[in-house]
């Protein structure tokens, strides 16, 4: 098995991802946006997991990239292998199936609840996610729901926190991949996107909730374990 993996800035990588896939035996390669923008072969891995970032998918003119990037997104998701998208990575997504992303009403930046609906509960793959979950957020757009997609979580301020496209397509508009171990350098990377707001926390609230990422990731194993069986 083998991951190539979309990484937009310097700090978010695979994160939890790449130690489960390193427990697993799967090998590991990466596209780094932010230094070279080249995009991989297709034939040359079996899942894709794309990152966050700090840009908007509607930030073309400043990143031109973007635009290749959802489209090899779009080719990669028909061709039936497993795509994985994470905040930014979930809006790239959305974007490559046809959905709008936009400004939130609100950012969402610290720890706060998602709320998995009763789809959910009865899927093979988010079953395991608990009804409400803390989760770090770090995020000023949201996005519709893409046409043929199931929701799966939402909360007060985003309605759309996570959904399913057939069997090979998970978005997560939240962040699963960050480790209690890593979360400080995160927190630390982004404290200047920080600005006040209903659903922002300071870096040191962020920091006393890291704990969260324990049970976060232990959930995640699961869920990665029930993608693998649709391989």
């Amino acid at each position: 098995m083998h991951i190539h993996y979309f990484q937009h800035d310097h700090f978010e990588d695979l994160g939890y991802i790449g130690d489960w896939a390193a427990s697993n035996n799967f090998t590991t390669s990466v596209t780094r946006f932010d230094l070279k923008p080249e995009l991989p072969s297709p034939d040359d891995f079996d899942w894709l997991v794309v990152m966050g970032g700090e840009m908007s998918v509607n930030d073309s003119v400043q990143y031109p990239w973007i635009i290749d990037e959802i489209e090899f997104i779009k080719k990669v998701i028909y061709s039936g292998k497993i795509v994985i998208g994470v905040c930014l990575g979930a809006q790239l997504l959305a974007k490559a199936l046809g959905a709008n992303v936009y400004k939130n009403r609100e950012p969402e930046m610290g720890f706060y609840p998602v709320f998995f609906n009763q789809y959910a509960k009865t899927d093979s793959v988010f079953k395991h996610f608990l009804t409400e979950l803390s989760v770090m957020h770090l995020h000023f757009d949201t996005f519709d729901l893409p046409p043929g997609a199931l929701a799966m979580a939402e909360n007060e301020v985003t309605p759309v926190q996570a959904f399913r496209f057939g069997n090979n397509v998970f978005a997560f508009q939240f962040h699963f991949e960050i480790t209690e171990s890593n979360a400080p350098v995160f927190i630390r990377e982004v404290a200047h996107e920080i600005i006040p707001g209903k659903y922002v926390q300071s870096p040191p609230e962020m920091l006393k909730k890291a704990g969260y990422c324990i049970l976060n990731n232990e959930i995640f194993s699961k869920v990665l374990k029930e993608i693998l069986k649709l391989s």
